[in-house]
């Protein structure tokens, strides 16, 4: 049965050097799928390698359901065969000499159950990653997806506590973890299973996760739904990692609860959304995403004038480089015919509530 994940101010140090998980802390109710998202050596996979117990914890503690599996302070190191956990890896990790029945119905030896119950669960799995009909298949002559199915279905099929994902679709081909991702979502939800899955993919996250942590330098630095993640960024870093490529710098001329006016220079004034207390005079940088940027169109709140620098037509969509006051900005306009000229002057709106304000901390805040 599913069991919620408890995580309080993990701390995970090596042996030199910043922690690698500095004080970390989130839960995952039952029956929930969180995604860690963030670049290489943000944490996330440490975060997921402590959980599993395949990594020592310095500090910090880690329950899942009622048991309390990890406090180094008290002593309390549970194994990792004792958690009752299941996990997927990068790799299939599948056993190449058995088949796919084999397989799956390996973890289920060291467990109690009757043989015929055993047989109904392993066909019973199968059958919902999709493999119902390939269960007496040598593992090796399956696809790449197909033997990461395997490796989900052996990990699902004595229906552990929690499922540990460690950016199993990374090494499939891009049409392909397109599609295995929306099923996993399903196969997932359809077994209620809790679920922490770890990726540096922005789609993958918002197509899987109920709840979306990103990660940065060992911190969580925003857990939230995918819609306020994407929408409500918290700070610079979060809106720049996923998506929000546009960056106009300003200096703050007034506050009105969520809402600043930036002063953009040449350009003029810009109201945005501010998660932070900015103050007048203070240093801005203002996020915003291709897709929100209004070609064509000049607003009552946020309208400019702008020149197109650079078009580049891609079938379904135009990417336009624009020049504003002095600042780039890159915009993009779906549909199959690009509808401005380059080196023309045009009218653009940046629509307040996608615009986001954050003290400018200098370029290495974004990356």
């Amino acid at each position: 049965m599913s069991a919620a994940l408890h995580i309080e101010a993990l701390v995970k140090r090596f042996a030199t050097g910043k922690p690698a998980v500095d004080g970390v802390s989130f839960d995952v109710p039952a029956g929930e799928i969180v995604v860690l998202l963030g670049p290489s050596g943000c944490g996330k996979t440490t975060t997921l390698r402590c959980v599993a117990g395949l990594e020592h914890p310095t500090g910090g503690s880690i329950s899942i359901g009622d048991r309390l599996v990890s406090a180094p302070e008290r002593g309390i190191l549970v194994p990792p065969r004792e958690r009752d956990i299941g996990m997927v890896f990068q790799s299939y990790a599948v056993w190449p000499h058995m088949t796919v029945r084999q397989n799956v119905a390996y973890p289920l030896k060291h467990r109690r159950g009757k043989a015929g119950d055993v047989n109904a669960q392993v066909r019973e799995t199968l059958e919902l990653v999709g493999l119902g009909d390939y269960a007496d298949r040598p593992v090796v002559s399956l696809s790449g997806g197909q033997m990461q199915r395997v490796a989900l279905a052996r990990s699902l099929v004595y229906r552990p506590q929690l499922l540990l994902l460690d950016e199993p679709l990374s090494n499939l081909d891009a049409k392909l973890r397109v599609r295995l991702r929306d099923e996993l979502r399903r196969i997932l939800k359809q077994t209620g299973m809790t679920g922490l899955y770890v990726t540096h993919d922005q789609a993958e996250a918002v197509v899987l996760g109920d709840r979306i942590g990103v990660m940065r330098e060992g911190k969580l630095l925003q857990m939230a739904s995918p819609d306020e993640i994407y929408n409500r960024p918290a700070d610079s870093f979060v809106a720049n990692f996923t998506g929000a490529s546009n960056s106009l710098l300003g200096r703050v001329l007034g506050r009105s609860g969520e809402r600043a006016t930036i002063d953009l220079g040449a350009a003029g004034k810009l109201e945005a959304w501010t998660p932070q207390a900015l103050a007048p005079g203070d240093a801005a940088r203002v996020a915003l995403r291709a897709e929100n940027v209004r070609l064509g169109e000049r607003g009552a709140v946020n309208g400019f004038s702008c020149r197109v620098m650079e078009r580049r037509y891609q079938g379904v969509q135009t990417v336009y480089d624009v020049e504003l006051g002095g600042q780039r900005l890159e915009a993009l306009e779906l549909g199959t015919a690009a509808r401005h000229m380059q080196e023309g002057e045009i009218a653009l709106t940046l629509p307040p509530e996608t615009c986001w304000a954050y003290r400018d901390e200098g370029a290495a805040a974004h990356e």
